[in-house]
């Protein structure tokens, strides 16, 4: 027992340790003024997260999707880093503006967007649900503000759009709550980077909603131990809190009002109406209805099901109390981050 206790205490120190060094990585990124700089902060960023996904995952498939996420972010690295030299040369025979795409390719490709979508869906089933939530929101920061840094060209608008058609489309048909979370957020991706090239206040508001949102459902999914949509059902079939608490996350997740993820969607639909994007915008509401329509789906049937509750459950459940409970911390939620920004954009 006295040996258990210690290896978790190893466990425990150094899954710490990885944690801090990951942030600090992504300060330097973050707060870099160069290239070189904000490369250096993603290069250690990538060695934090490939210890973390070996932890507690001793498969063989778990190691083969670790050496796939690294040959991809080690390959597009590489390849960052030569064209970040040949932008410093400045050379005549080169054109800029194909470095400049070139530099969005590579950083397109680390962070998992469309055309360059395939790598996350191949390693997420292979992790457990807290290292899906770094991969899906921590690890996005680097490569969003280094796209931030450079000239917004074509390229990042058709991946735009790619994003928004390939998140919604091929998330339809999966029974896996990962692959299902994952189509989720290459959509939102989608959102993330259209409002980063109109408002950096948007797009920090839209982020930190889109990650409490997904911690939330990470959270519940990992404590439960739920892997597959016929799991959620049956699962929640013996208490009806957690089926009306799963129903608000996903509900915010996907952007209905009054819950928390709807305004900072509206927030970029009106930008996007502001900036005449029009059939842009059009085509973001058709996708999230049907990104809207897989997460109902499920939450529809897991809410008729109801069959196999006992009497005395039901008796001495108050749900009113509970539904009060999550729309009141929905709605404070939304006045303590929206209020403040929106005075300040007005």
């Amino acid at each position: 027992m006295k040996i258990f206790n210690f290896k978790y205490m190893e466990y425990s120190k150094l899954n710490f340790l990885l944690l801090i060094m990951m942030m600090m990585s992504t300060t330097i990124t973050v707060t870099s003024t160069s290239w070189i700089s904000a490369w250096m902060g993603m290069e250690i960023n990538l060695m934090t997260f490939i210890p973390l996904m070996m932890m507690k995952n001793k498969l063989f498939k778990s190691s083969n999707s670790m050496m796939t996420y690294f040959m991809i972010q080690s390959s597009s690295s590489c390849m960052l880093l030569l064209l970040i030299m040949m932008y410093k040369m400045e050379l005549n025979i080169i054109n800029m503006n194909y470095i400049n795409m070139m530099i969005q390719l590579s950083l397109l490709m680390k962070l998992g967007a469309a055309p360059f979508h395939w790598w996350t869906p191949k390693i997420i089933n292979f992790m457990n649900w807290k290292n899906c939530f770094m991969l899906l929101t921590w690890q996005k920061i680097n490569p969003l503000i280094m796209i931030s840094m450079t000239k917004i060209s074509n390229l990042i608008y058709y991946s735009i759009m790619m994003s928004t058609m390939i998140g919604a489309i091929l998330g339809l048909n999966q029974t896996s709550l990962k692959l299902l979370i994952t189509y989720s957020s290459i959509n939102h991706i989608a959102w993330l980077m259209i409002s980063m090239m109109m408002n950096l206040t948007i797009f920090i508001m839209y982020f930190i909603i889109y990650s409490m949102s997904l911690f939330m459902i990470c959270m519940m999914l990992n404590n439960f131990n739920i892997k597959f949509l016929n799991q959620l059902m049956k699962n929640n079939n013996y208490n009806m809190f957690l089926k009306i608490n799963t129903l608000m996350m996903f509900l915010s997740l996907s952007g209905i009002p009054p819950m928390l993820g709807f305004f900072p969607k509206f927030k970029v639909l009106m930008l996007m109406i502001k900036n005449q994007l029009f059939l842009e915008s059009l085509l973001f509401i058709l996708f999230s209805l049907i990104i809207l329509s897989y997460y109902l789906n499920p939450m529809i049937s897991m809410m008729m099901l109801n069959k196999m509750n006992s009497k005395w459950m039901t008796t001495k459940f108050n749900y009113m109390n509970y539904i009060f409970m999550i729309m009141l911390i929905n709605l404070s939620l939304m006045m303590i981050i929206i209020m403040p920004m929106e005075q300040t954009l007005n």
